[in-house]
């Protein structure tokens, strides 16, 4: 029987996920202001639409989908006030835990995850808390600061994962038959480069800081320079001077009002869009199929040339939070074991 917790890649088969949750458009009833009201629950509907298609889409490719709890409704607090506001939803579980091997680690508690957690038993870790800081498991250490090849694993050692937290991973998760690289993305790790398959690489104009060169010798990279985002902020006539980059809405001007609400109580939600390169942030689902949230001729006529078919499971609001097809999936388990890439 294969193992509950298995993922030593970004590409072996996919057998179970973790697809992310948005909250309810009602758990914003309260809201007075009919403009940010309804501009807001349309984008907490829209989200949980496409994310029920994400979650289908999986599914016809074989793979056992897993979806986040959310807090009752009569429990949902949030502080009206600035510097306050709503607490983030279970959105993107791929920046708060990772598979390594045969184990999970929770980088970041996240309460609506916990249900999913229990059946895995002893394969979840949790580093204790003498360890780090004591507001949480890593001090808002980032899951997407690592990225897994095999016995290769490469660590973003950031402000998002500190050189302490990764040698504690590497003592306490990993183990001496790993391969440990240094890889500077920011924190970003899944939007800056993706392993579609061995030899197939795509990278985006954020990875300067990296040698990819050296690291996959003979590996066909694929850099994206124009991501699919500024398309998408032509045809929704982004007003950018509004809110400079940090977040926007699909198809819509964000009123005044929305955007003042936004960004006062809704920050922990949202981040910078306009330097992430979401094309490269993707879900593998093996060697021959990968999701995507959106079209973008450079990528898909790179997969086509190495026999993967590329599928679009849009993610219309992205780009307001700030989360691709990779940060909202987790993967627990893929068909295959530990192997040496490079």
């Amino acid at each position: 029987m294969n193992n509950i917790v298995n993922s030593y890649t970004s590409w072996q088969p996919l057998e179970e996920v973790i697809v992310g949750r948005a909250y309810s458009p009602d758990y914003f009833d309260f809201i007075d202001n009919p403009q940010v009201r309804n501009q807001l629950q349309q984008i907490l509907s829209e989200t949980e639409e496409d994310l029920d298609n994400l979650s289908r889409t999986i599914e016809q490719y074989g793979a056992v989908v897993k979806r986040p709890d959310l807090p009752a409704k009569d429990q949902f607090v949030w502080f009206q006030t600035e510097g306050g506001g709503a607490p983030l939803p279970p959105l993107t579980p791929r920046d708060w835990q990772i598979t390594l091997g045969d184990k999970l680690l929770r980088v970041l508690a996240m309460p609506e995850l916990d249900n999913i957690c229990k059946d895995y038993g002893d394969a979840v870790i949790k580093p204790h808390r003498s360890v780090w800081d004591a507001d949480c498991i890593l001090n808002q250490a980032s899951a997407s600061c690592i990225v897994r090849v095999g016995r290769d694993v490469f660590f973003d050692n950031s402000d998002y994962l500190r050189p302490d937290q990764s040698r504690w991973i590497v003592d306490n998760v990993l183990g001496p038959e790993y391969r440990i690289h240094e890889a500077i993305t920011d924190g970003h790790g899944d939007a800056v480069f993706a392993i579609l398959k061995p030899g197939v690489l795509l990278s985006s104009k954020h990875d300067v800081n990296l040698n990819l060169a050296a690291d996959f010798p003979g590996w066909d990279v694929c850099k994206i320079w124009d991501s699919s985002i500024w398309a998408a902020m032509e045809v929704g006539k982004f007003k950018y001077e509004q809110s400079p980059g940090a977040w926007y809405v699909q198809g819509q001007t964000p009123t005044a009002e929305f955007t003042d609400f936004v960004n006062t109580y809704l920050n922990k939600w949202t981040g910078f869009v306009a330097e992430t390169v979401f094309d490269v942030n993707c879900l593998v689902l093996d060697e021959s199929h990968v999701i995507f949230s959106a079209y973008n001729k450079e990528v898909f006529d790179y997969c086509r040339k190495h026999r993967i078919e590329p599928i679009i499971s849009e993610l219309r609001h992205s780009y307001f939070w700030d989360g691709g097809v990779s940060c909202c999936t987790q993967d627990i388990r893929r068909r295959g074991g530990l192997e040496t890439y490079l």
